[in-house]
């Protein structure tokens, strides 16, 4: 059969043309990208000069995959099963020729395929460039740096006092917040999380006149674009209308509206004051006009009756009247009511950038916006190319790029910048040109809140990349659903998509789509309306359940989606699924911190980081490891008094009315902390906090599928330990709150998650839960901004403080309120074609509407509802649920206390190697990892030198300063925790032992990383603080470096005994290591530097 677009996929294939495809849902773009790479593998002198740039992971994975297996496939000559698969092929054939021919071993060495994501390309950039990238050194990229952003806020109010210049800015923006520090800080940290959008504007503009003439074009050219647009818009209807408005001018109307106005910014008020006198307060056409407006002598009046004949005719149009709306909240660039706040955020948004620049060197770690900023930065500017970007223009010659409907400005600006000059180069080479591919689809566009601008696809569609043109080409095939779906989706969503393309708005009109698959299904709309009382949220749940069930006895082979807007749309089939048995994966839907594992396991931290914190105690002792019965909780408050539980615990734990039963809960509880407290230092954090939880009898409180998120959390905890963090409750608590539970095995036949994460994936059933609801009430943000595009291509970046207008004032702030809601309902009807194109053979779409009983009819969903723009539509031959309210629920069912048993409830905690008499102590804060740190390094630069200083000198001291600032501890701190740290050198230096250590020796190494195998047979990574060969006696030795120091009234007898027991094992495990390295006896021993003295094992 001959595809309706074969003449559009021959062309994205040729490898001699820079093309931009569009390519709706089903039509398979991914199979016309591998073809496209392999055709052009065949025309290139090494492989590097084809890059694959794709915006996830998984993308690239399955990209790279895929090419590797045509080639595979092409190698073993296996059979071919399709038509497109005959073209793959011979494309494949061609590329593994050219592979042979000049040797390089794609089939061995399948990393040559240059397949990467946007952000591991930026990374491979500005790596190159260190310097120029202002990166330097080797960083780490952070998905979620909410946390930087706060510090960086955090450390620029900080600095208010020490910076006298920056004051008056802070200050007017603290005044405008009612001086209220935290909204600031947010405000700040919120800006940061979006630099990218405006730093090129006003981060270049730093003194106030600059900034102010800059807004001041920016709204300029925003109210030039919008009139000039709307007189374009009143164009046809303008003859009619403008003589009209002259006689309502001689009649004495005052105002500025004399006839039709102009183009201009400067006729702003004359438009305001036509849109009053044609439209209602709510946008809508008049139905007639009066006095009131300026038309008098009612409609007998020839000019009159010809107004009503106008407004009569343009009520069919109601974009115009929208458009006109506009011009009532569009701000006069004259306007300086808003100007104070903007310059103030002008002066100080370039030192938060800085501030945050400070935090990422602290921390070695950058988000994916500085790296992308970092890989501009290695290309250069047009006039000023680096020695990158021409090493770059000679090594890639063809640029492919998926997804590119989800491009930001900044992700264009690198396509741009890695394509310069193309266009001259194919001039002067046309055997031999250069070529780009983007591959998109505009309707399915729906990350808006990761800053993707659809408008940039329409621009490379439309202008390409400075001069380098695209071909525009259209795919219209779909190969995923059955033809009544495909249908079905045509027939409904091409009237929701705005009429016509419009690269300044956003808007992408409705391409349809050719079914090629045939098959029985189809589409199915279920309303369900019940009258006050009635749960309609559960029954549509109940009714979703019962078809996925029905689906999978049906066709238990056929994979079934529940999809909804929200994770909490989800939770009710979710449990009504798992309920009944059936197998369910679901993709980040269930919010780690809502797993009752995981609250009782923060309440474990609390208590053990904290003794004196009573909540947690008694929450500790309510959990279901111990689970007291209010009345013993009750006793135990009582006979603990002013002290603290924790105290109470390790005493005689007398208590008058506490159950033989809530005693004997206790006595197992107080055992399990008891070996846990004497243990704290003899284990990694990770491995002390599990076993606590086992002597607890964690596990066995909770069902099976705790098991996992419990693992999720004790992850957590060891990476905590790797970050020196200690046990730090209130990060822990951040960290949880930003993760999801495990989704189940992936395989399962039924799939349950957010429309966002459906994208890309197909479902032979697929069910949308509740299309009518509406979202989260439209907060009013503090700030409000976006980026502006003139027809001219000029780009501007808008940005508004919250000035308290109501919403039909003319305000710069309304306005861009008003722009982010059209932008919202824009996204919201490609979120709903994104959800309807995975359906394979059927679609079932819930709506959950209101009744209106004056009009007896549904009504309208809100604008940024996924139904809106299908709406009333959707609902012809809709099967309507008619749900009857349900009991008066007589409020909620007392829970029963879920609890171990006891005696035997509880496993043992394995108990330590070598228990001896301890005494407790905490563990080991923040402050005292990083000053353990700080000395580690110190010692390790001071190793081998010749001659030893005496003391710890400047150089050392700035080390150690800036080590504790990278490990994050406070600023307040750190004075503190550095005089500790040069007291430890000081020491160190001062005794024979420790300058014996340090000294240069025939042999010798610090910080050595060996792998040797545990008990298991498994790899484990040991890191020697010090090994050398005494030149003398010729033994080997390894020192381990400890900051400790003995416990108030401990001898120094007991201290090292407590010390040797707690690190024996762990030094046994190294000269084991080094010893099967060496072939040769090796010694160890504990180096204390608060004490200077070296304690040597046997």
């Amino acid at each position: 059969m001959s595809l309706a677009d074969a003449d559009a996929r021959l062309a994205a294939i040729d490898p001699t043309r820079s093309v931009c495809v569009s390519a709706p849902a089903g039509s398979g773009k991914t199979e016309l990208l591998i073809q496209r790479f392999l055709g052009l593998l065949a025309r290139v002198e090494h492989p590097e000069a084809v890059l694959a740039i794709t915006f996830t992971r998984k993308a690239a994975a399955e990209m790279r995959e895929r090419i590797l297996g045509a080639l595979l496939e092409a190698a073993a000559e296996a059979p071919i099963a399709s038509e497109h698969g005959r073209r793959t092929r011979e494309l494949a054939e061609r590329a593994l020729f050219r592979d042979r021919e000049a040797g390089w071993g794609l089939l061995e060495n399948g990393n040559r395929l240059r397949v990467r994501t946007i952000d591991s390309f930026c990374a491979e950039l500005a790596r190159q460039m260190p310097l120029l990238s202002t990166l330097g050194g080797a960083v780490s990229t952070v998905d979620d740096a909410s946390e930087l952003y706060r510090e960086a806020a955090e450390g620029l109010l900080g600095g208010l006092d020490r910076d006298p210049q920056q004051n008056p800015a802070l200050a007017a923006l603290l005044a405008h917040l009612d001086n209220n520090w935290e909204r600031l800080a947010n405000l700040l940290a919120s800006l940061l999380a979006c630099r990218d959008q405006w730093y090129s504007y006003l981060g270049e503009h730093r003194d106030g006149t600059a900034s102010e003439a800059f807004l001041r074009r920016a709204l300029h050219a925003l109210a030039a674009d919008v009139l000039g647009d709307l007189s374009e818009r009143f164009r046809l209807r303008a003859a009619a209308l403008g003589p009209l408005l002259g006689w309502r001018h001689a009649q004495g109307a005052g105002g500025d509206l004399e006839g039709m106005p102009g183009p201009s910014p400067a006729a702003l008020p004359a438009w305001r004051e036509l849109a009053a006198v044609l439209l209602t307060g709510e946008g809508e056409w008049r139905k007639k006009v009066t006095k009131t407006q300026g038309f008098p002598g009612g409609a007998k009046v020839e000019a009159v009756a010809a107004m009503n004949a106008w407004l009569e005719e343009a009520r069919a149009d109601r974009a115009l009247a929208q458009a006109l709306a506009r011009v009532r909240i569009l701000p006069s660039p004259d306007d300086a009511g808003a100007w104070p706040i903007l310059l103030s955020l002008a002066r100080v948004l370039p030192r938060a950038v800085a501030q945050l620049l400070l935090v990422f060197q602290r921390r070695g770690a950058v988000d994916h916006s500085q790296m992308a900023l970092a890989a501009l930065d290695a290309l250069g500017e047009d006039d000023t190319p680096t020695d990158l970007a021409l090493r770059l223009d000679y090594r890639i010659e063809h640029i492919l790029v998926d997804e590119f409907q989800d491009t930001s400005h900044m992700q264009f600006e690198l396509v741009r910048r890695l394509t310069r000059g193309w266009a001259e180069h194919n001039a002067a080479n046309t055997g031999a040109p250069r070529t780009v591919l983007v591959v998109g689809d505009g309707m399915q566009s729906i990350y808006g809140f990761r800053d993707a601008n659809v408008s940039l696809f329409l621009k490379a569609r439309d202008e390409g990349f400075d001069g380098l043109r695209l071909v525009p080409l259209q795919l219209a095939s779909n190969f995923r659903s059955v033809a009544p779906v495909v249908e079905w989706v045509n027939d409904h969503f091409a009237a929701a998509f705005p009429p016509q393309d419009d690269v300044v708005a956003g808007r992408v009109r409705y391409t349809p789509a050719v079914p090629t698959r045939q098959g029985s299904g189809g589409v199915a709309v279920h309303c369900f309306r019940g009258e006050d009382g009635a749960d309609l949220a559960a029954a549509e749940a109940d009714f979703v359940a019962a078809g996925v069930l029905a689906a999978l006895r049906q066709a238990p082979e056929e994979p079934c989606a529940v999809l909804g807007r929200t994770r909490r749309q989800l939770q009710p089939v979710l449990s009504r699924l798992r309920t009944a048995g059936v197998s369910v994966a679901a993709q980040d839907v269930d919010a780690l911190a809502s797993r009752p594992v995981i609250a009782d396991l923060l309440v474990l931290c609390r208590a053990l980081a904290d003794r004196y914190d009573r909540l947690a105690w008694f929450s500790l002792l309510r959990a279901p490891w111990c689970g007291l019965c209010l009345a013993d909780l009750l006793a135990v408050h009582r006979a603990v008094g002013a002290g603290t539980v924790a105290g109470w615990l390790t005493g005689e734990r007398a208590a008058v009315g506490l159950s033989r039963d809530g005693g004997a809960r206790l006595a197992a509880l107080a055992a399990v902390l008891g070996r846990a407290e004497a243990t704290r230092d003899r284990r990694g954090l990770r491995g002390w906090l599990e076993t606590a939880w086992l002597g607890l009898g964690g596990p066995a409180c909770y069902d099976p599928d705790s098991d996992s998120a419990a693992a999720q959390f004790f992850t957590l905890v060891e990476r905590a330990e790797a970050e020196a963090r200690g046990l730090a409750v209130p990060w822990l608590e951040r960290e949880v709150s930003r993760l999801y539970a495990a989704p189940g095995d992936p395989r399962a036949p039924v799939q349950v998650m957010t429309l966002h994460k459906a994208k890309g994936l197909q479902f032979d059933r697929v069910w949308l839960l509740d299309i009518a609801a509406s979202t989260r009430g439209d907060e009013r943000e503090l700030l409000a901004w976006d980026e502006h595009v003139t027809r001219a291509g000029e780009r501007f970046f808008l940005l508004a403080a919250e000035d308290h207008s109501d919403r039909r004032s003319p305000s710069l702030y309304q306005y861009l309120r008003e722009e982010a809601a059209m932008k919202r309902s824009l996204e919201a009807t490609r979120l709903l074609y994104v959800g309807a194109t995975r359906a394979v053979r059927e679609l079932v779409l819930c709506v959950r509407p209101r009744w209106d009983e004056q009009r007896e009819s549904y009504r309208e969903p809100a604008s940024a509802a996924l139904a809106a723009a299908l709406w009333p539509r959707l609902l012809e031959g809709a099967a309507e649920h008619s749900v009857e309210p349900g009991p008066t629920p007589s409020g909620p069912a007392p829970l029963a206390l879920e609890r171990l048993a006891i005696p035997g409830g509880a496993p043992e905690a394995p108990s330590p190697e070598s228990p001896g008499p301890q005494t407790p102590r905490e563990f080991m804060g923040f402050q005292e990892r990083c000053i353990g740190t700080a000395v580690h390094r110190v010692l390790e630069a001071l190793t081998g030198r010749e001659p030893l200083p005496a003391c710890c000198g400047e150089v050392e001291q700035q080390m150690a300063a800036l080590v504790l600032a990278q490990a994050g501890l406070p600023a307040g701190s750190r004075s503190g925790a550095l005089a500790e740290v040069i007291a430890h050198v000081d020491r160190t230096l001062a005794e024979p032992q420790g300058r014996w250590v340090l000294a240069p020796h025939p042999e010798g190494a610090t910080e050595w990383s060996l792998t040797a195998l545990d008990e298991a047979g498994d790899p484990r990574q040991l890191v020697l603080d010090r090994y050398f060969r005494d030149g003398t006696t010729g033994e080997h030795w390894i020192i381990d470096y400890k900051t400790s120091r003995p416990l108030p009234e401990e001898t120094a007898e007991a201290f090292e005994a407590r010390e040797a027991a707690a690190h024996g094992g762990q030094l046994a495990r190294y000269r084991e290591a080094l010893e099967a390295i060496l072939a040769a006896p090796v010694r160890c021993g504990l180096y204390f530097t608060a004490l200077g003295r070296l304690l040597p094992f046997p």
